[in-house]
């Protein structure tokens, strides 16, 4: 059996150090909604090598609003006697390298998208995608290691915010399960 393991740890909220470069957009409001409603049963994971949060900094985000705002604290966080808070954060099983850091924490978003049929550029909607593209740039090997995205994704990512799609005959993996059906004469066609 190999030796590393996963951790989950009740740490401080203010010690569950979020991801500064982390360029995927988070719906603040629907999150507060959501662990009220449903409590707090999704933890975020701690990566040592990115020395942050390497997925979670939306709902750990919300969850400071939610403190700020002198809410309660939800099902599955705790209240600490102080007043501050104490949120569940999954520790172990680091990357290996910081590019094994930003393509997971980049996979780790996408992946659960993809099981339908969104093509490359509805995937992109939910990045800020200068912010992408800058944390791509900066950790270019990360590209490689992507499981959602392949070199072709990359490649028309990093040519600019205004990129044009290749032609539909060249578009990526992601592109190829978007078809359409009309209607009224029944031809799939893709967008």
């Amino acid at each position: 059996m190999n030796g590393e393991q996963l951790e989950l740890r009740y740490i401080p909220l203010p010690q569950a150090r979020r991801w500064d470069a982390n360029p995927k957009r988070h719906d603040l409001d629907r999150l507060v909604r959501s662990i009220e409603t449903h409590g707090f049963g999704d933890p975020p994971k701690y990566d040592a090598t990115l020395g942050a949060l390497v997925y979670g900094n939306g709902r750990t985000e919300a969850l400071e609003r939610m403190r700020q705002a002198e809410k309660e604290p939800p099902r599955g966080i705790l209240a600490l006697e102080d007043g501050q808070w104490a949120v569940p954060v999954i520790f172990g099983v680091d990357a290996e390298s910081m590019a094994a850091a930003v393509a997971f924490a980049i996979d780790h978003n996408n992946l659960t998208l993809l099981g339908g049929d969104l093509g490359f550029t509805e995937l992109l909607q939910i990045w800020d995608e200068p912010g992408l593209q800058s944390v791509l740039t900066e950790v270019p090997d990360a590209g490689e290691l992507l499981a959602s995205l392949d070199s072709q994704d990359v490649e028309s990512l990093l040519q600019g915010p205004d990129f044009e799609p290749v032609a539909a005959e060249e578009q990526s993996r992601l592109d190829e399960k978007k078809h359409v059906t009309c209607p009224e004469c029944g031809n799939e066609f893709q967008p």
